[in-house]
């Protein structure tokens, strides 16, 4: 199967493009970058400079599917049409974009991933993480801030610490708090579920056509609580 071992000259910043292969990146204590593909390796289709960019094309008229290792922390840019995508172990500022492939990232500094009819799924991400999707579902672990969309698809936020903005048009959106921390949700016809931490007295705006919103916290002026729903209820309830 082929392989190629390239040494970096500093900090990795790898750009992947594919076309319908699956890519998988795994950040792991290393110093070098190892690719192992199903299609052959070709030197055209790698370009490295001084400062540790790394451009990478998938072989086979992009539908050979790339497995790269690289040094924890690294930053990265990977574009797909169809093939799904994988971060695994710590990775740096990450960004992903692909037309019906599925996102998963396990651990990032930062996260932009992006997909039309695909899912995306995040472990962990220490600082912003936006996500956005047309017609799949969104999940995410933690995540420092969270700004996140889709149309059709679920939003799970289940612990975030720091301000939240989440808008579906049918999809029920759960959203769960660490810290006093603002949050906006907005849904057509989607159900709204904000869980804020114990102690925390937060300033409740919430709008609902069909039905009362359900608030059980302590008013207070800790953080704000927006939500707008058409036809969905609202619950901000305490964890």
């Amino acid at each position: 199967m082929p392989e190629l071992t390239l040494a970096i000259p500093g900090h990795l910043e790898l750009h992947v493009g594919t076309r319908s292969g699956r890519v998988s990146i795994t950040g792991e204590d290393r110093q070098d970058l190892y690719i192992e593909s199903d299609a052959p390796i070709r030197e055209e289709k790698i370009r490295v400079d001084s400062t540790g960019r790394v451009t990478l094309k998938s072989s086979r008229g992009g539908s050979g599917w790339l497995k790269v290792r690289c040094p924890a922390g690294a930053d990265l840019t990977i574009g797909t049409v169809s093939g799904n995508v994988e971060l695994h172990g710590p990775v740096g500022r990450a960004r992903v974009t692909t037309v019906s492939g599925k996102i998963d990232v396990e651990r990032a500094e930062a996260l932009d991933a992006r997909s039309i009819a695909g899912s995306i799924t995040v472990g962990d991400c220490s600082g912003r993480c936006r996500l956005q999707t047309t017609s799949g579902d969104v999940s995410c672990n933690s995540a420092g801030q969270a700004q996140v969309s889709t149309i059709s698809g679920r939003i799970q936020l289940d612990e975030v610490s720091g301000k939240v903005f989440a808008q579906s048009a049918s999809g029920r959106i759960d959203v769960g708090l660490q810290t006093a921390s603002d949050v906006a949700v907005r849904t057509m016809s989607g159900a709204v579920k904000v869980q804020v931490p114990k102690g925390v007295r937060p300033h409740p705006r919430l709008r609902s056509l069909s039905g009362k919103p359900r608030f059980e916290c302590e008013r207070g002026d800790d953080c704000v609580i927006k939500a707008r729903s058409l036809s969905g209820k609202i619950e901000v309830l305490p964890a």
